[in-house]
């Protein structure tokens, strides 16, 4: 099993060391998002390896197994609507940061606005939700590592070493040693999910019908599941919106070729979720088969499935491929928040301080996520529901930019810091909401807070980035990409 998992690790270091001497001289704008020259190919499977990440694969069964099937609601209601949510807002953002030379959104937000205290408000935010999300890959990597028969070991080290690992990773050769990872990936990691769902489905068919539920002692009272159902409601509503919006994604939309590209990666993403089904059942498979699979740590319920009902190697196979799943998301992470430190926070540097800095931002990440990691004790998805609290509240600087034409940068500042804190505020002190997910709440304060500092003091003329012509510039757009830009503004 070790052997197996060993040689997957090796084989997709080599793929993303391969790059390695062409990034020795590489520009920022290329070492951060390949200079927006990703094909369909690599751009869909860059796409995909940030949004199937641990959290998918161990969240999954860990959420069912502890909650059942209800939990499933949100879970693929967000993810699904997330796709056409992006199929219309991932060009709009590509165009815009096309157009400004983005790396990152706070650099749209700085040249459309030109105001420097808007893009440190959009940068500290977006720092600040980042930290808890890789904290959850390296819980996801510590469950692995556990089930490999290496948690005798201290959990400082492991993680240390696979922290480097990613580190390694990205440092020498940038955005495109991820996204030739992202490929071996996927493809392991539908292979991974097939054969842990297979196995699953094939003890739960040989063992007996299970019993019948005892009654319930008293029934479930009806305002309960109602808060529960509009919880998951608002919940799909909120993170399907944010999805697009985390900085990650932002600077995987930032390498794509052109719009189309971004449009035919959005269209194809939801052949993914056919795997969820197999997932659901590692979980009720963990259930029934009690003590072997289903006690101690939730997050751990589809790796027990897959050591106990899988050879030695496959199980070594499918170990790789969920920690492959936590690294290229860390990858991302990585060159996402690299850049809003070097660039956005410490303004003025050069390319090559700018990837100086960058890379010693992304060890210090790594440092944090590990130390996180190993005090961290609850369901890996509760973290997931946090971060896009604050992500989501981007949404209205947004539509400021890309739709609206007097609109002042320090409304757009305050507004967002407003919903920040609804929504945190809301979530710490556990104040009732009726099932209303607190981070909605929080958007709808930003958003009527916007509205109405813009009607009372509107700002000077600025024609929204969806209205602007394309003015050429070979050095930094491609006559392909020109030409969807004016396809897309004609359409």
């Amino acid at each position: 099993m070790i052997a197996a998992f060993g040689l997957v690790l090796v084989l997709a270091l080599g793929l993303a060391c391969s790059t390695a001497r062409a990034a020795e001289h590489q520009k920022p704008e290329d070492f951060f998002v390949a200079s927006g020259r990703f094909g369909a190919v690599l751009f869909f499977f860059l796409s995909v390896g940030e949004t199937y990440s641990i959290g998918t694969i161990l969240g999954v069964p860990a959420g069912v197994y502890s909650h059942g099937t209800g939990f499933l609601a949100w879970f693929l209601g967000y993810i699904l609507l997330a796709f056409p949510v992006g199929y219309f807002l991932n060009p709009c953002i590509w165009r815009a940061g096309r157009r400004t030379g983005a790396v990152t959104l706070p650099d749209m937000f700085r040249r459309h606005f030109d105001s420097r205290t808007l893009e440190l408000v959009i940068t500290l935010s977006s720092i600040a939700f980042l930290l808890p999300l890789g904290v959850m890959q390296f819980v996801g990597l510590q469950t692995v590592l556990s089930a490999l028969g290496l948690g005798h070991l201290p959990p400082l080290l492991t993680l240390g070493v696979a922290g480097a690992l990613v580190l390694l990773m990205v440092a020498i050769a940038g955005i495109r040693g991820p996204a030739r990872v992202a490929v071996l990936k996927d493809a392991l990691m539908l292979l991974a999910v097939l054969a842990a769902g297979l196995a699953a489905l094939s003890v739960l068919l040989r063992m007996p019908a299970a019993p019948a539920a005892a009654p319930m002692a008293a029934p479930k009272l009806p305002g309960a599941q109602w808060k529960t159902d509009l919880f998951a409601m608002s919940t799909i509503v909120l993170q399907s919106v944010g999805f697009c919006l985390v900085p990650q994604t932002v600077a995987s939309v930032f390498t794509a070729r052109s719009p189309r590209t971004v449009r035919r990666a959005q269209s194809l993403m939801p052949l993914y979720m056919a795997m969820f089904p197999l997932l659901v059942l590692t979980a009720y498979a963990a259930r029934r088969l009690g003590g072997g699979a289903g006690t101690g740590d939730p997050n751990g319920v589809f790796v027990r499935i897959a050591c106990d009902l899988l050879p030695g190697w496959m199980a070594g196979i499918v170990l790789a491929a969920a920690s492959l799943s936590a690294m290229v998301v860390l990858s991302g992470i990585c060159l996402a928040l690299g850049p809003l430190v070097s660039r956005n926070l410490v303004p003025g540097l050069d390319g090559e301080r700018q990837k100086r800095y960058a890379r010693l931002v992304m060890a210090g990440y790594m440092v944090l996520s590990v130390a996180g990691a190993t005090g961290f004790h609850g369901l890996m998805t509760a973290i997931n529901t946090v971060f896009y609290f604050g992500i989501t509240q981007i949404l209205p600087a947004l539509v400021s930019m890309l739709f609206l034409r007097r609109v002042r940068p320090g409304a757009i500042a305050l507004s967002l810091l407003l919903g920040d804190a609804v929504s945190i505020g809301l979530h710490a002190g556990g104040v009732p909401l009726g099932g209303i997910n607190p981070g909605l709440v929080g958007l709808g304060a930003n958003a009527l807070l916007l509205l109405l500092l813009t009607r009372r003091f509107p700002g000077e003329f600025r024609e929204p980035t969806e209205n602007r012509r394309l003015r050429s510039d070979p050095e930094r757009v491609s006559p392909v990409a020109q030409k969807e830009i004016r396809h897309d503004a004609i359409a």
